[in-house]
């Protein structure tokens, strides 16, 4: 089954974005899939990519290992995301891993086949925009590491998660690790965003039910501590 029938939402993606539809579908069609099951590692640090990867859906750890041994989850991969692409073109190894959660797809375009489609100076602009994307979430997150308080990040690594589909099925622990602080800190938050019902949790698992008014909590704590 063509690609353009098993993922027609991914016709919407931003690499995609003022192709012709005809384009659009020779180019989705002749990306090849890859499912996982569970946790997998596709793309290493340090390794050539050999290509770019397109989220379909499920979720995707990207981290960096630094070399002093210490691992930074940079942030998490959803649907219709890039990854690997300005490896792939800059023909540079890794920056980082990718390790996709269980029940994810990625489909896969080899750097060939990337190089042929920019010969369109639409679809040069389209990476551009990539890279410029790449940019603002990086700025956005050193923001939030250096202004914004222990319970604002956490707060706001919930948000983005959560965008992603309402349940977060990550551990107290693995949040802690996502945000550097403890796990008690991290309980104690959770505890207050039960309180006043923006979330509910259980082992593994934290759903956040109302979204907004997580935006609104991280804002206020903004303009509280400004």
């Amino acid at each position: 089954m063509k690609n353009t029938i098993r993922f027609p939402h991914l016709l919407d993606c931003d690499i995609f974005h003022d192709l012709s539809e005809e384009h659009k579908a020779d180019f989705l069609n002749q990306f090849s899939v890859r499912t996982f099951a569970k946790r997998t590692a596709f793309l290493h640090q340090g390794e050539h990519p050999g290509g770019m990867f397109l989220v379909s859906h499920g979720s995707v750890e990207v981290s960096y290992l630094s070399e002093d041994g210490y691992q930074t989850i940079i942030f998490h991969a959803g649907p219709k995301d890039i990854l690997g692409a300005m490896e792939a073109l800059a023909a540079k190894p890794c920056a980082a891993t990718c390790v996709a959660m269980p029940d994810t797809c990625v489909l896969y375009c080899p750097t060939p086949l990337l190089f042929q489609k920019l010969q369109s100076p639409v679809m040069i602009r389209n990476v551009a925009m990539l890279a410029f994307k790449m940019i603002e979430r990086d700025n956005f997150s050193k923001a939030i590491d250096q202004h914004y308080t222990v319970e604002q990040r956490i707060c706001s690594h919930l948000w983005q998660l959560s965008a992603q589909g309402d349940d977060i099925r990550q551990s107290q622990s693995y949040l802690a690790t996502m945000v550097g602080c403890s796990r008690q800190t991290v309980n104690k938050e959770l505890g207050a965003l039960r309180e006043h019902g923006i979330i509910a949790s259980s082992k593994g698992k934290i759903t956040v039910l109302d979204r907004d008014a997580l935006q609104r909590r991280i804002s206020s704590m903004s303009q509280n501590t400004g």
